[in-house]
């Protein structure tokens, strides 16, 4: 139980470092600076960080939650999830995902806010 809970843990964690090497190549994609040989590069961290996206979202974020993403609203990914919940009635799970966006995402959004 205590490897599961580490390992989602980490999972986390690793999914906010990809976020930021993303991040970082959409700021140079879009400042247009980003060479076609960092462009390459960078795909197999956007596809190894698309996988792990869905992973947090189907298992550690559920556990956060405490329910499971809305699939037939094509909630693949943990931004589409922590959207709806910004907007959604439930206060503890607005907060949580407020906090995830204000602490960990919006900062580094080169956009500057990443839960519209």
């Amino acid at each position: 139980m205590i490897t599961f809970i580490l390992y989602n843990l980490l999972s986390i964690y690793a999914l906010w470092v990809f976020y930021l090497a993303v991040m970082n190549l959409q700021g140079s994609r879009d400042a247009g600076t980003l060479t076609p040989i960092a462009y390459k590069l960078g795909l197999p961290i956007l596809y190894i960080g698309l996988a792990l996206d869905f992973w947090v979202n189907t298992i550690p974020l559920t556990l956060i939650m405490l329910e499971w993403p809305k699939w037939g609203t094509k909630e693949f990914l943990v931004t589409a999830r922590l959207t709806r919940l910004v907007h959604g009635p439930d206060c503890r799970k607005k907060t949580v995902a407020l906090w995830y966006g204000y602490n960990l995402l919006d900062s580094f959004d080169p956009k500057g806010k990443h839960l519209r």
